[in-house]
């Protein structure tokens, strides 16, 4: 299964199979967000709207790919997520940051801020 691209081209529902070319290639220059999720999962379906909008605001400063951890379970596995929403920022390859729980507004744009800032 390929992933399937959006409507802004910086945000991309990932996949297992996809997550080297959605996530660690695009590591290496812009700070990648990966929201792993579930349908059935309240929180993610607040957060997520909210993470879309924030990263579209950004104009290309920051990559947001949404992994479904029901379809796709091995990289969630690989990171130890063990609830959801979970959100990881990527740079170079890794995961240098992460938060979990629908978070308010202003602690999402701040946290996105801040993997811009190690860019910078």
């Amino acid at each position: 299964m390929t992933a399937k691209k959006l409507k802004n081209k910086h945000i991309t529902d990932g996949t297992d199979a996809s997550f080297v070319t959605d996530v660690v290639d695009p590591s290496a220059s812009v700070p990648v967000l990966v929201d792993f999720w579930a349908p059935w999962c309240g929180p993610c379906k607040t957060l997520m709207p909210l993470l879309e909008r924030l990263v579209k605001a950004q104009g290309g400063k920051v990559k947001l790919v949404k992994v479904n951890t029901e379809d796709h379970p091995g990289i969630a596995g690989q990171l130890r997520v063990m609830a959801i929403p979970m959100v990881f920022a990527f740079k170079d390859g890794k995961p240098v940051d992460m938060f979990k729980g629908a978070l308010p507004e202003s602690k999402v744009a701040e946290f996105i801020e801040t993997q811009i800032g190690r860019f910078s």
